[in-house]
């Protein structure tokens, strides 16, 4: 569908729905609405995954006092927790509730990019949470199903394997059953890299139609196996963006933390504002700091560093830089669901001929119309 010739659009979008569209990712990702969302989503979701966590290493019986001490927002799972069921059930909820979060998040931010690339600068983050709310579940309803057909698929593997132990028939009926059991094996694996990708197109696919749960489930599995190496491409020339304006970006926030701490180290005569800010996700989650260590030094650590800022104003400086760590984190899913979402419209096109933005526009149309009538109203609308 290339829209009517009818249609008259209010918009110009300059995509030429190729792989070299993922490039902009990197820019539509910076987009202050999308950041914001992400930052919110990110803060929120980890949240939820604190509190689950705790909740299972209370229920394990582990001392809350001590692991509030250590592990502060970001305790994990030691070798009591995971001896423990419910506390694993607690862990795999509050995984997963996170999880859902985040596609949420996505869905949100991908309406923002969709209506963004129309030329709706003006498109506000309540309206995309609005949109949120009224097309939520299949985000919830498409992994699942994807998940139940991976069940099935085992479930009838391993009904085959029980049966090669009836005696004398058991074992040929299951020799017979071998081409099945493979064919269902190559149908397992699939699935598992769909329902892989389904957590980066479910969100994509729903803010782009609005389709429901079977739509979603046609579109991402024609999607993967239609247009495999298109998609591979758009993610490949994505990144080849998405990760230099990341580096970049970090630097431009550590310089800025570097110029913030010596001016504030100069005037209140207070040393160590840098280091007490880069530091500041080794007091929010002390348990990983050797891995991450610092916001901006991953490979050194910044305990050493002496700073006259203590108590509160520590505090506060450590909540500060976690926030820019959150910002840097929030950058780069905004990034990744602007990429999504321009992959997706470009294999749509490619695949059925079909511009969804046209489509998105000529639907708003329509409704113009019915709400307006048939009212010329050319004047106020772009003609090709």
């Amino acid at each position: 569908m290339e829209g009517s010739e009818r249609a008259v659009r209010n918009y110009v979008h300059q995509l030429g729905f190729g792989v070299s569209d993922a490039v902009r990712a990197a820019r539509l990702g910076f987009n202050a609405r999308n950041v914001w969302a992400y930052w919110k989503g990110i803060l929120k979701a980890w949240l939820v995954w604190v509190l689950f966590v705790y909740a299972g290493y209370y229920a394990a019986g582990d001392s809350m006092g001590e692991r509030l001490s250590s592990s502060v927002l970001c305790p994990l799972p030691d070798a009591l927790f995971m001896e423990s069921v419910p506390a694993l059930i607690l862990l795999a909820a509050g995984t997963l509730l996170a999880i859902l979060i985040m596609m949420a998040t996505g869905l949100r931010v991908s309406r923002l990019a969709f209506e963004q690339l129309r030329g709706d600068q003006f498109f506000s983050e309540s309206q995309a949470r609005q949109f949120c709310r009224g097309n939520w579940k299949p985000l919830l309803l498409t992994p699942l199903t994807i998940a139940s057909g991976i069940a099935i698929l085992l479930c009838f593997q391993t009904l085959t394997g029980f049966v090669a132990r009836i005696p004398a028939a058991g074992p040929v009926i299951a020799a017979l059953m071998a081409i099945p059991m493979w064919i269902s094996g190559l149908l397992i694996i699939l699935a598992s890299l769909i329902l892989l990708l389904c957590f980066f197109l479910v969100p994509v696919i729903t803010a782009a139609t609005g389709g429901d749960t079977f739509e979603n489930l046609f579109e991402v599995f024609s999607t993967v196996t239609s247009r495999p190496m298109r998609l591979i491409r758009g993610v490949i020339a994505g990144m080849a963006m998405r990760i230099p304006a990341l580096l970049l970006l970090a630097v431009f926030s550590w310089g800025s933390v570097r110029l913030l701490g010596a001016v504030a180290d100069t005037a209140s005569g207070i040393p160590g504002t840098a280091s007490s800010i880069e530091g500041g996700f080794s007091r929010v989650a002390p348990e990983l700091v050797p891995f991450y260590s610092s916001i901006f030094s991953p490979v050194a650590s910044t305990h050493g560093a002496e700073s006259g800022w203590t108590g509160l104003p520590g505090v506060l400086l450590a909540a500060a830089g976690t926030a820019i760590l959150l910002f840097l984190a929030a950058y780069w899913f905004s990034g990744c669901t602007a990429m999504w979402t321009i992959i997706y419209l470009g294999a749509r096109h490619a695949r059925d001929g079909e511009d969804l933005l046209l489509r998105a526009e000529e639907e708003e149309y329509r409704e113009f119309r019915k709400i307006y009538g048939s009212t010329d109203h050319g004047g106020d609308r772009k003609t090709e």
